[in-house]
């Protein structure tokens, strides 16, 4: 099973969806059989939060990058954009307002 595990974790399967405490609730049955050292334990729980944070971390900045990427190619305005044309539309009318109210 400590193989198994180990293995799980290398290719990133399954890591992501378990939880801290599953991850040590796993570590321990091991340690309680006596398949791991309880020193080992605590390195191979160290290890796997470690990849899971580093795998989840690559994940979601892939998810970000293809949502962008989507977003743009459906040509969607961003808030920040949209933010910026309606205060220039506003300026505009201001300037307008000026020049009619000098006539």
């Amino acid at each position: 099973m400590f193989e198994l595990l180990k293995k799980a974790v290398a290719l990133g399967l399954g890591a992501i969806d378990l939880s801290e405490s599953k991850i040590r609730e796993l570590v321990d049955d091991l340690v309680k059989r006596g398949e791991i050292k309880k020193s080992e334990g605590a390195k191979l729980i160290d290890e796997i939060l470690k990849k899971a944070g580093k795998s989840r971390t690559e994940i979601e900045k892939k998810v970000q990058e293809g949502i962008r990427g989507a977003l743009q190619k459906v040509d969607l305005v961003q808030k920040k954009d949209l933010n910026a044309a309606v205060k220039n539309l506003e300026k505009k009318i201001e300037q307008l307002k000026k020049k009619v109210e000098k006539e």
